[in-house]
């Protein structure tokens, strides 16, 4: 989710921070409906409770290969984060206003 706070990132990926913040606004009703009703069974068997993840995981698909090629794309322009992680760099990402100020 912090990565999507980011005001430089969701301007360069506003589909997937779209996407993030649809499925992130499901996962919390799903949970708050757990919550209301901890009977896992009862859970499982409301209508379309497994479309609702099944579509879920497909926007989260589209998120994380947007989010890749925007990796891809940073790393190609600053070779040197070819040495960290994807974490590492999106934490960097999404603290930095101004990616060229990353030294």
């Amino acid at each position: 989710e912090p990565i999507f706070s980011s005001d430089d990132i969701m301007q360069q990926m506003p589909t997937e921070g779209r996407l993030f913040r649809e499925v992130d606004s499901v996962w919390r009703e799903i949970m708050t409906r757990c919550r209301d009703e901890p009977a896992a069974l009862t859970m499982f068997a409301q209508e379309g409770f497994l479309q609702e993840l099944q579509t879920a995981h497909e926007k989260l698909d589209i998120v994380q290969k947007g989010l890749n090629d925007y990796l891809e794309t940073k790393r190609l322009f600053f070779p040197r984060f070819f040495f960290l992680s994807n974490d590492n760099l999106l934490e960097i990402l999404s603290e930095t206003k101004d990616p060229r100020n990353v030294n």
